[in-house]
């Protein structure tokens, strides 16, 4: 059997372009807004303990300093959530050819990459096609008795890519077993 050159399939220029403008302009409003709460922090501080030494209550002013310190720890999960996203989107290409279906994840070392849903599976493993928040995964068909000697497939996930309808057509017109759900 001769296997021709594999179908390859990533985001588009505008995709990948509008990522990074997304991340480019939400990294910046978050630095400015963490410099702005970093600015405000010691002026909060202040005015707790002066509330305090005055004999005035301060849990309005304490209530106020721990929303402070928690949206700033929620911005940075945010931020460090883009950066991972972007990163994915730009090191993920999806190859499709003759005998299955791989996705390869290069800006994130290889253990991490199959954890992120790198991998491959043969035409006759893909068992479901689905959308998870903002994944598209193809998950391995489930056998009613798997082989205890059998390695487990794994579950492929990818963010997006150019030309997602022509995928999409090529995995349920070559899975024998595929579901969509």
């Amino acid at each position: 059997m001769s296997i021709t050159t594999p179908l390859a399939f990533r985001p588009s220029l505008l995709q990948r372009t509008t990522a990074m403008l997304l991340f480019a302009g939400s990294w910046m409003m978050g630095l400015r807004m963490g410099s702005e709460l970093i600015r405000q922090v010691p002026r909060l501080w202040t005015h707790i303990h002066q509330a305090q030494a005055a004999g005035e209550p301060a849990f309005g002013l304490w209530l106020l300093f721990s929303a402070a310190i928690l949206v700033g720890l929620v911005g940075i999960a945010g931020l460090l959530v883009s950066l991972a996203l972007v990163l994915l989107l730009e090191g993920t290409h999806v190859l499709a050819d003759e005998l299955g279906l791989t996705v390869q994840i290069n800006s994130l070392p290889p253990t991490l990459a199959r954890r992120a849903g790198a991998g491959r599976l043969s035409w006759k493993h893909v068992g479901l096609l689905h959308r998870s928040g903002p994944f598209f995964v193809v998950e391995p068909a489930r056998d009613a008795h798997p082989d205890p000697g059998h390695l487990v497939e794994p579950t492929l996930r990818f963010l997006m890519v150019d030309e997602l309808e022509t995928l999409v057509t090529l995995i349920v017109d070559r899975s024998p077993n595929v579901r969509i759900d």
